[in-house]
């Protein structure tokens, strides 16, 4: 009995020395997804001649891969407590492998559609079930850190959607390059499957708390109470919707400039050249990588979620107003910074998940990272048409190539709501109730 004990004692710390390596393979699939959340901005022009599309075309084409993304979420989450970040990582990356080759191949805008839908689903509970294995393999006081590490790491699929898809495209066109991001996804899925366990598939020899691997809550919580009495109780909880009203009013802005309407902006307005334009676009990704794990780290440390969340969200809106309400033409200098603040100010939601893991019981990270997250796609579904229509209504009748060219007053106005947002965002940061970091 005793060498079955040491032996299974020996089986748990070697999976446990491995989770890092599981934690990044999930990390990549998230990167995959931020590549496909963006890439719309290097091909928007592309895409708009090869259908033949508007503004609002364009940007529900770019909105549909929010669509599933947002159905998903509450039904993802409940999966991903469910089933385990194993089975999950193999059902999400199959789908973006699937979708990313769907759009490569697609005849039509419906299709193309299609793909883009295809590309929300699998990407729809991939940063959920990050948190779910983190909540499962590492402390509770590490989660901010590695929420914001995550978010650091995956971001380089931001800047793989700028000037390196520009260049692929330029090489390989927008089909091949979609083609080749659907066979890397396939590789990285058999990988996963492979290697990743789950918490409850490596015999547990129960080390004390404070080792920071502790029998794990996770697995438990929808063994202890009812999912259909703990949903109410969730969705009557102020906080979340607090955090969800964030979200909201972050990260839509976000992509609408840094993944759908910034490089289009810079060719229309400044009369850039493409591959130039993506360069303007890159500090934002900069600054994304730079705040996210900094925010993560330095709420950690402060034991506090909503300081650092409010200097974040004072950052992005003063960018936003730079953009909206500047006289004439940014100086190229400006824009770059700006391009920087806006990336640097956005990952002030990436708190949102901590606060809402400790406003909410034990086992439920997957139900509740789940609920708040809502509100990203809900301010990405909104936005990016939204933004579109602005367009559309101060477009002057211009047509180069097939692509609509919009003016600098069309794009200032886009800007204004986004900044509008933003500014929701901060109201709703600073109604947010302090819990020093404690669940």
């Amino acid at each position: 009995m005793t060498d079955l004990k040491e032996a299974e004692n020996k089986s748990f710390h070697n999976v446990l020395r491995q989770r890092w390596i599981m934690w990044l393979l999930l990390v990549s699939l998230h990167l995959i997804t931020n590549f496909h959340r963006v890439s719309f901005n290097v091909v928007a022009d592309l895409l708009t001649a090869e259908f033949n599309l508007t503004g609002v075309g364009l940007g529900n084409l770019a909105a549909a891969y929010t669509y599933t993304y947002l159905v998903m979420q509450i039904p993802g989450g409940v999966l991903v407590d469910r089933l385990g970040p194993r089975r999950i990582s193999i059902l999400t990356g199959t789908a973006l492998a699937a979708g990313s080759v769907l759009l490569g191949i697609a005849p039509s805008a419906p299709i193309a559609f299609m793909g883009r839908l295809l590309l929300g689903f699998g990407g729809s509970v991939i940063l959920i079930n990050i948190f779910k294995f983190q909540a499962s393999w590492f402390r509770p006081n590490e989660f901010a850190t590695l929420a914001g590490l995550a978010l650091f790491l995956s971001s380089l699929g931001n800047l793989l959607a700028s000037t390196p898809l520009s260049i692929s495209v330029g090489l390989i066109g927008w089909r091949g390059s979609f083609l080749l991001a659907g066979m890397v996804t396939v590789l990285v899925v058999v990988i996963c499957a492979i290697i990743i366990r789950d918490r409850d598939e490596v015999q547990n020899p129960g080390l004390k708390n404070g080792s920071g691997h502790a029998p794990n809550s996770e697995t438990v919580g929808f063994m202890s109470t009812s999912l259909l009495k703990m949903l109410p109780k969730l969705f009557i909880n102020g906080r979340l919707w607090i955090l969800f009203l964030i979200n909201t009013g972050i990260y839509g802005g976000f992509i609408v400039f840094s993944g759908t309407w910034g490089v289009s902006y810079l060719v229309h307005v400044y009369g850039f050249g493409l591959e130039k334009a993506s360069y303007f676009i890159i500090p934002a990704f900069v600054g994304y990588m730079i705040g996210a794990p900094m925010v993560g780290f330095v709420s950690d440390r402060m034991r506090s979620r909503k300081k650092p969340a409010v200097v974040s969200f004072t950052l992005y809106c003063l960018a936003w107003a730079v953009l909206a309400a500047w006289p004439g033409l940014l100086p190229l200098a400006l824009l770059y910074v700006v391009s920087f603040v806006i990336g640097l100010g956005t990952p002030g939601n990436v708190l949102t998940f901590s606060m809402a893991r400790e406003a909410s019981p034990p086992g439920y990270t997957g139900l509740v990272t789940a609920m708040v997250n809502m509100g990203v796609f809900v301010g990405m579904a909104i936005l990016q048409p939204l933004f579109g229509f602005v367009l559309d209504l101060g477009w002057e009748g211009l047509v180069i190539d097939g692509a609509r060219i919009y003016t600098l007053e069309a794009y200032r106005f886009g800007f204004l709501i986004c900044l509008l947002f933003g500014l929701m965002a901060l109201v709703a940061a600073l109604l947010y109730r302090e819990t020093k970091a404690r669940e």
